[in-house]
């Protein structure tokens, strides 16, 4: 199915901010490769094609540094679906 990911991209460290994170739309049929130390969060699927499942590989390393947007900048992501209506 197709899908939204945000990403921030891994030069800014643990400065992350939320004008660094930026939404990919994923046609049906693709997936995504997130290098190490990239900022990343859910995907979205459009509601009509939920639930779905998505198959992941995770490396022998796994460290996690978290941010919360709502509590550290007082904001949320928005991302319109619609921008990414998919065919």
């Amino acid at each position: 199915v197709p899908f939204v990911v945000c990403l921030g991209a891994n030069t800014h460290g643990d400065d992350i901010r939320p004008e660094h994170m930026r939404a990919f739309a994923i046609p049906a049929g693709f997936g995504v490769y997130i290098h190490p130390g990239t900022w990343h969060n859910g995907v979205y699927v459009y509601k009509k094609h939920t639930p779905s499942t998505f198959l992941t590989r995770q490396g022998k390393v796994h460290a996690r540094i978290s941010v919360d947007f709502a509590r550290e900048f007082k904001c949320l992501l928005e991302v319109s679906l619609e921008q990414f209506n998919p065919a």
